[in-house]
């Protein structure tokens, strides 16, 4: 498999916290990237552009890219469906997920606008975004007011 081929076939399996030097991915920050340092192969972190100590080193590029998918199948890839202030929009949402048996979780986190402000995120993992895009003509679901630009 070629580097473009594993990109492919993670995004086919609901992947997109990964990053292959030379094709893309998901932001090429806070996330583990497949690359090349001084003739090897590694698989390394980067936060705010610092690069970590290599967490695996190969000379081959067919082991690395084996190893890479491994790894990065082996985590959860969070898809957000909802992002609102609304417990009701939530509850909608996830009502129409669960009728359809997607699997989904939520959290809250608070946005600072106003004392006691919250907002509920709503998400599905891994390959169930793929079945939540043919439930939902449009995901995910931001209030206006909490669209980012």
């Amino acid at each position: 498999m070629d580097l473009q081929e594993l990109h492919d076939k993670l995004v086919s399996e609901g992947c997109k916290n990964f990053y292959i030097e030379g094709v893309g991915g998901g932001f090429p920050d806070d996330i583990h990237i497949l690359g090349t340092n001084n003739g090897k192969w590694e698989i390394y972190y980067t936060e705010r552009g610092q690069r970590s100590k290599a967490v695996f080193s190969f000379d081959d590029k067919e082991r690395a890219i084996e190893k890479y998918y491994d790894f990065i199948i082996g985590q959860a890839h969070w898809h957000l469906i909802v992002f609102t202030r609304s417990l009701s929009v939530l509850e909608t949402y996830r009502a129409v997920l669960d009728k359809n048996y997607i699997p989904s979780f939520q959290s809250e986190i608070p946005d600072y606008v106003t004392r006691g402000d919250r907002v509920f995120r709503l998400f599905v993992v891994n390959k169930d975004i793929f079945r939540a895009k043919k439930v939902f003509e449009d995901i995910p679901y931001y209030d206006e007011d909490l669209k980012r630009n």
